[in-house]
């Protein structure tokens, strides 16, 4: 009972400290990349964030994302001979099928406002093309591993 009565007033004095408020680290985890995926997890790396920039064209599609890590990186996605890359898109982890365009653009080759998505991208191998797992239901509103979350406390709760 003394070491818990020890650590607790260790604790409200360091939240006193700070003002009342306390910050905490959300534990950190990585989601899992698509089964269909052919890269050694060592070189796999994704970018989970919104939207900036939607290129769609023959042979290729552009994409520039703001990550929820307050990073901007760009991604190019190969499709020779065709102006649809469908192929490397899921959307909320599942396969991307033709009925989905709707979900994402909101006119051909246009995409809708504030599109979300993951992609994963081999960066040891770029023979393997990037796969795009579109989220058109997330918001961003919530919190994302990595990101410090803060929890206020009034002061009346430490004393």
């Amino acid at each position: 009972m003394r070491i818990f009565s020890a650590i607790l007033f260790v604790a409200m004095i360091t939240v006193s400290a700070v003002g009342g408020v306390l910050f905490y680290q959300q534990p950190v985890g990585r989601i899992m990349p698509p089964s269909g995926l052919k890269c050694d997890r060592s070189d796999l790396t994704s970018y989970d964030g919104k939207m900036l920039a939607y290129r769609r064209r023959k042979g290729s599609t552009f994409l520039r994302i703001r990550t929820n890590f307050d990073t901007t990186e760009e991604v190019t996605i190969r499709h020779p001979g065709t102006d649809d890359p469908s192929e490397f898109y899921l959307i909320n982890g599942q396969p991307f099928t033709r009925s989905d365009w709707r979900r994402i653009e909101k006119r051909r080759k246009v995409l809708k406002p504030e599109m979300r998505a993951n992609v994963w991208v081999c960066r040891g191998n770029p023979a393997v093309e990037p796969v795009v797992d579109w989220q058109p239901d997330d918001t961003g509103a919530t919190q994302r591993a990595g990101k410090t979350a803060r929890c206020l406390l009034p002061r009346a709760a430490v004393r």
